[in-house]
């Protein structure tokens, strides 16, 4: 699919990742400027991306912060804050920023990227695809056509996404493994989510080879693995995980691995993976509803209170995605409920 070749090596792009993040923290420490503080951000927010770092992107948050209070431009301000507010789900807060982003006469293609992935976000597909396909169009590169085969595959367009996604690899002339792992991870999690997991093992496989750091993309390969029955190959790439990410989707899915084997450390683990999810869920409700919401209909097995996320989750994006979580949720708590009160 790819020549692997084409690319940096995964080890060293991360350890540059990392120590441009530490020079520009040193930066800041000195008192850095605007320019430097918006480019911290950025790199931590895709750091968090890739090793899967909460705290990485709970940090870009706070720089972006210290940026725009230094920033005199209130259109870049308002830009950021609806780009912060889009990242972590504030969907509707988002939206109304971009509009007063517009109107301080901020670039009008940019607010249209940012538009674009709300609508995606919230299922208004059509009115997105008019900016995907438009900014494709113009600048046929790999963020643009990644970013329209997925939501390509939003729409079930299956066919018209994973041509997208080809030509969006055919696109990158970039020696960095960065971008093109994002993009196969989004192609794996695109094949996972319409049930080809034979296809999902085969992407996910390519970006181990371009990024074997890649978090997210070990951790739905172990997924993959788990729903195959290959519960020694998901232990294997699920367990380093437990140690680089703090983000708890992969703890409840090595619970899961546990559970499938047999082992009793299965109810502790996942408890410890419920718990993580609350103390998210308290900070940042939107942004962690529905894969808490997963966790909780699954292994943790509190299946009412995945009804009450998936509910949630629901409300802030009505989606083909969110209602199949929510019609899950509902049908688990049911069947519970029946277990519970026994043969009339």
């Amino acid at each position: 699919m790819i020549d692997a070749g084409q690319y940096t090596s995964g080890r060293i792009a991360v350890a540059n990742l990392s120590a441009s993040i530490h020079s520009l923290e040193l930066r800041r420490a000195e008192g850095a400027g605007l320019a430097d503080l918006i480019a911290l951000s950025r790199l931590l927010l895709l750091r968090g991306d890739v090793l899967g770092r909460i705290a990485d992107q709970d940090r870009a948050e706070l720089i972006a912060t210290e940026a725009m209070a230094l920033s005199s431009d209130t259109a870049t301000v308002l830009y950021m804050r609806a780009g912060l507010a889009g990242r972590f789900h504030r969907f509707d807060e988002a939206n109304g920023l971009l509009d007063e982003a517009l109107a301080a006469g901020h670039p009008p293609g940019e607010i249209d990227r940012e538009r674009a992935a709300l609508l995606q976000a919230t299922g208004r597909y059509e009115d997105a695809l008019v900016l995907r396909e438009g900014s494709a169009k113009e600048n046929p590169g790999i963020h643009t056509l990644g970013a329209l085969a997925s939501l390509l595959a939003e729409m079930d367009r299956w066919m018209a996404a994973e041509n997208s996604y080809a030509a969006a690899l055919d696109a990158d002339n970039g020696v960095s493994p960065l971008p093109c792992s994002q993009l196969l991870f989004e192609w794996g999690v695109s094949a996972m989510r319409r049930r080809d997991l034979d296809r999902a093992e085969v992407i996910l496989a390519e970006l181990d080879a371009v990024l074997p750091a890649h978090v997210p993309g070990r951790g739905h390969r172990a997924e993959v693995a788990l729903a195959r029955g290959q519960l020694d190959l998901a232990a294997t790439l699920i367990t380093p995980l437990l140690e680089i990410s703090d983000d708890p989707e992969y703890r409840a899915v090595y619970a899961e691995i546990l559970a499938a084997r047999g082992d009793s450390k299965a109810a502790s683990e996942a408890e410890r993976a419920s718990a993580a999810y609350e103390r998210l869920l308290a900070r940042r409700p939107e942004a962690y509803a529905d894969h808490a919401a997963a966790c909780f209909m699954g292994v943790s097995n509190r299946p009412q209170r995945a009804v009450e996320l998936a509910m949630a989750n629901w409300k802030l994006r009505d989606t083909p995605r969110s209602r199949r979580l929510l019609a899950t949720a509902l049908h688990n708590a049911q069947q519970a409920s029946l277990v519970q009160e026994g043969p009339a």
